[in-house]
């Protein structure tokens, strides 16, 4: 663990994971020397920079191995999209759906919102940053895209080289996947849309060569947990079933905090069904990180203490871990003391990057804590 992280979990002296018997898929996986490993996070805009998601990355692939960046959103869906350690651009004329302003029909992948363009000159560029420590092995690409009627073509090239073409165009509307390999030593991948007809894309994952961790952060501002009902049949099952996650994290709430006629009993109905929607997968565990300390003008959220436990005891009764965040910040009122020190901005509920790498640095904390007990 570096000294930056370290430091982090002696600032916060951590909070363990509940229920960590619920992870026993995901740490045996982690014990394997030759596995590939793949944590898939969910989350609102605490998650969208992967400040707090990439500390873990960097603490989890620091020990366990190094297997790529991950999924990330195709091009740039919002003019502030990018993500720790990650060079990602756009060109072209582009349509975002799921977001203000583009199409909400549901047909998104597992990034929750999509891209798309019948631009001949569009074009998304994505690598990891030279000179990072974690996600830099990249020996392949797999893109995440709709197959739909008259659906169009795109060229994927790497380092300006070409490796291969996809048509998108079927007999009917579904998930589609293209995975290509790449030349050694490539850094950059570049998806270039042919002009033809539209193409809709979710997302790319970035993947190393043999085994190692891989970590997804994917995170919408203002995204709620029922965005991972919004999605059209079938499509989050197939996202999942491609990516095949050990882990998958959901970290939501804050969101609903704001909602002051928030109904309890439905948001209850809510969050179970996505659980349930992500335990469908498979192959993975389910860990639920409750939402962080925030305020509102200084005062205390009334319904902070109760989406907390209503989160732990569906984590509980759906097979989850749970780790509580805002008990990892301090309890309730702590982001005033994170605001003082630097760690958290003026509206009370974002932190800082150094508060989110503080954070982040008490999950890993806890997920390695738990994997070595579990060991011992």
């Amino acid at each position: 663990m570096s000294g930056a992280l370290l430091a982090a979990v002696l600032v916060l002296g951590g909070a363990p994971i509940e229920g960590a018997e619920h992870l026993s898929r995901f740490f045996a996986r982690l014990g394997q020397p030759t596995a590939r490993v793949r944590v898939t996070h969910f989350g609102d805009s605490h998650i969208v920079a992967d400040l707090q998601s990439g500390v873990v990355r960097e603490g989890l692939q620091a020990r366990f191995g190094d297997g790529g960046r991950g999924l990330v959103l195709a091009g740039r869906p919002w003019r502030s999209y990018g993500q720790q350690h990650l060079i990602n651009r756009s060109h072209g004329e582009w349509r975002v759906d799921g977001l203000r302003g583009g199409l909400d029909d549901g047909w998104f992948g597992a990034g929750l919102c999509a891209t798309a363009t019948a631009d001949a000159d569009a074009f998304f560029e994505v690598g990891p940053r030279p000179g990072a420590d974690a996600g830099q092995a990249l020996a392949a690409v797999d893109l995440h895209y709709l197959r739909q009627p008259r659906g169009g073509c795109f060229e994927v090239r790497a380092d300006g080289v070409r490796v291969g073409r996809v048509r998108t165009a079927g007999p009917w509307v579904g998930a589609g996947f293209a995975r290509f390999e790449l030349p050694a030593g490539a850094r950059r991948i570049s998806v270039h849309a042919l002009g033809d007809a539209e193409v809709r894309l979710f997302g790319a994952s970035l993947e190393g060569p043999g085994g190692g961790l891989i970590y997804d952060a994917i995170g919408l501002n203002g995204a709620r947990v029922s965005k991972l009902l919004r999605l059209a049949p079938g499509l989050l099952p197939a996202a999942l079933g491609r990516l095949r996650p050990d882990l998958v994290i959901l970290s939501f709430g804050t969101n609903e905090l704001f909602d002051d006629h928030l109904d309890l009993d439905a948001y209850a109905q809510v969050f179970a069904a996505a659980i349930e929607r992500v335990r469908a997968a498979p192959t993975a565990d389910c860990l639920v990180t409750g939402p962080p300390d925030a305020m509102r003008r200084r005062r205390p959220l009334p319904s902070h203490d109760a989406v907390i436990e209503l989160q732990r005891a569906l984590a509980d009764a759906h097979g989850c871990a749970f780790w509580d965040a805002r008990a990892a910040m301090g309890g309730p009122g702590a982001i005033l003391d994170w605001r003082r020190r630097g760690r958290a901005g003026g509206d009370l509920v974002h932190l800082t990057r150094d508060g989110y790498a503080e954070l982040g640095g008490a999950l890993l904390e806890a997920l390695v804590g738990a994997y070595d007990a579990r060991r011992r």
